[in-house]
């Protein structure tokens, strides 16, 4: 089945999915690990925002990055026309979400099925052709990578050939690996009963 706006990749089907299943988790198990409210609606609308972005970012494809515009020169303040300077006014204390590594994983530990889940849509090898192709994807996907204690790799990894010895071409009919060194065993060996 052919992917197109309306029906995504499965990759990101499974994406969409486990971060579903993320919110779910931080909705459900915040309050009941003592998590206050106002911090587990902080961190539900950031895990949301989070994944609208990235699904616009992936629809858009890749952008070629705008060239840098000229500096407008500043003209200089004149000193007879500024106004009093008003005294500044309190802020409101703003709710900020943690920033060490794994803080959500540390704060909710009922994430880790996802955070296991990610890791692995991480060595997909069609999700790391996504990442390499637009690699800003990879900015988007690095809070939530660094919040879940998850190495977001700066080159997508490439998935590893089987070793020489394996049984993979005998399983899938993968061409037959080359034959060790070692020297073939004797024939005349014969099994004795014990």
């Amino acid at each position: 089945m052919r992917a197109t706006p309306t029906n995504p990749p499965f990759v990101i089907r499974c994406f969409i999915v486990m971060m579903n299943a993320l919110c779910d988790a931080v909705a459900e198990h915040g309050p009941a690990g003592y998590v206050p409210i106002p911090m587990v609606n902080r961190i539900w609308t950031r895990l949301q925002n989070l994944t609208t972005r990235f699904l616009a970012a992936l629809a858009r494809g890749p952008i070629q990055p705008r060239p840098k515009p000229a500096a407008k020169p500043t003209p200089e303040p004149n000193p007879e026309a500024q106004p009093d300077p008003q005294p500044p006014r309190a802020r409101r204390k703003r709710l900020t979400l943690p920033c060490r590594e794994a803080w959500l994983y540390r704060l909710i530990p009922e994430t880790g099925f996802t955070r296991f889940a990610l890791q692995t849509i991480l060595t997909d090898p069609e999700f790391a052709g996504l990442l390499e192709a637009n690699p800003r994807l990879i900015r988007i996907l690095a809070p939530l990578y660094h919040a879940m204690g998850i190495d977001l790799p700066a080159q997508p990894p490439v998935t590893p050939t089987p070793p020489p010895d394996s049984r993979r071409h005998i399983l899938f009919g993968t061409p037959d690996p080359t034959p060790p060194d070692a020297p073939p065993p004797n024939q005349d060996f014969k099994i004795q009963p014990a």
